[in-house]
């Protein structure tokens, strides 16, 4: 596997069009640890904390997918946040984690299948991510033929 095909960051045309729509509500680049093919799920998250005017209330200071299974939403709310708020956001921030833990790393959908990325692959690319993967059956295959 001469490179990561599942990089941990997500694409950068994808996060600045994310940015320009929703503005400061998106944390940093370096704050977002996803695989690709996760976006459009972290997206929804945005857009279901927006479709709800809950911005104001609720802050995503960072998301992080590191093996598989493994999700963790850093999410905070402010001082005015009413008790409904909090469980309105908790629902929306619990739907996607659910999804980001279940969804093939490279494409999104239902993730069947757990790749291991153990010292091996550091042979030949020093600056892949070890761990878990976990993918579709289709891009399993695809991964597993390189």
């Amino acid at each position: 596997m001469p490179n990561d095909q599942f990089p941990l960051r997500p694409d950068r045309d994808w996060y600045d069009a994310l940015r320009a729509r929703y503005g400061d509500a998106i944390p940093a680049i370096e704050y977002l640890q996803i695989r690709r093919g996760l976006q459009s799920i972290v997206e929804d998250l945005f857009e279901k904390l927006d479709i709800a005017d809950r911005f104001n209330v609720c802050r995503v200071y960072g998301i992080a997918t590191r093996n598989a299974g493994f999700t963790v939403v850093d999410a905070r709310y402010s001082e005015t946040a009413t008790e409904a708020d909090k469980r309105m956001c908790n629902r929306v921030i619990e739907r996607v984690q659910e999804r980001l833990v279940e969804s093939c790393e490279h494409c999104g959908r239902t993730g069947e299948t757990i790749a291991k990325v153990g010292l091996e692959a550091r042979l030949q690319d020093p600056d892949i991510v070890l761990g878990d993967r976990l993918l579709c059956a289709e891009c399993y295959e695809s991964w597993r033929s390189r």
